[in-house]
């Protein structure tokens, strides 16, 4: 009977270090996963991180560039704009300059005469052969 009861006390010594090996090997494989979760939540936050920083940088270069190209533009109406004004002001001043010589002209009695008219053509006639 002593015999019995040795078997009996060995058996549930082994079950119970069953137990307890396969309890420590759950622990230990929850302690990993979690690990595992916390390593890759922080890894994505660094890559959203990352990437904001990037998006962010790409939206300043693009305004910057937005602005460069707006001043360019502008700088070009600019330029076009001084050559429109120099081609509609010195027409300008050449018939106001016309127009005064002419009032003067005709203010003192001594206007300037148009252009010449050119000799009106005798029209030929045809013979009556």
């Amino acid at each position: 009977m002593a015999r019995r009861k040795n078997d009996e006390t060995s058996i549930e010594g082994r079950a119970q270090s069953i137990v307890s090996t396969a309890v420590g090997a759950a622990e230990a494989l929850s302690v990993g996963v979690l690990h595992l979760t916390e390593r890759t939540v922080i890894e994505a936050l660094h890559a959203v991180e990352d990437i904001g920083g990037e998006l962010g940088s790409a939206v300043v270069r693009a305004a910057r560039g937005s602005i460069k190209a707006a001043e360019d533009i502008g700088g070009d109406l600019v330029e076009v704009g001084k050559g429109v004004s120099r081609g509609v002001t010195e027409p300008a001043r050449q018939i106001g300059s016309e127009v005064a010589r002419l009032a003067t002209g005709l203010w003192t009695g001594r206007a300037r005469k148009g252009p010449a008219k050119a000799v009106a053509r005798r029209a030929r006639r045809r013979s009556a052969a």
